[in-house]
């Protein structure tokens, strides 16, 4: 499993515009195969700065994942945007 955590901080000026694109990016990451959790939420102690939770099956679908249409238009239009910017990736095993 792989696991990605961490934040993108952006100007107050883009507020709006960026919380459109996490929507959608959240909606359709959600259905993306190998999807287990994925989830943004604004950091309460500091405005514009969204911390964001990734758990895929595998590499290889994360991979698949950042190729998707909808990834992609986010980065071409949401990351030029950031001001600011965190993450961290993790290995993990599945305890069952």
């Amino acid at each position: 499993m792989l696991i990605i955590s961490g934040s993108l901080t952006f100007a107050p000026a883009d507020r709006e515009f960026v919380l459109e694109k996490l929507a959608k990016v959240t909606e359709l990451s959600r259905r993306d195969a190998g999807c287990v959790e994925y989830w943004w939420s604004e950091d309460l102690e500091s405005p514009n700065t969204f911390r964001f939770f990734e758990c895929w099956d595998s590499q290889e679908v994360f991979d698949s994942h950042i190729a998707a249409p909808h990834e992609t238009d986010f980065g071409e239009h949401v990351l030029p945007l950031i001001t600011g910017a965190t993450a961290t990736m993790f290995s993990a095993t599945p305890h069952s």
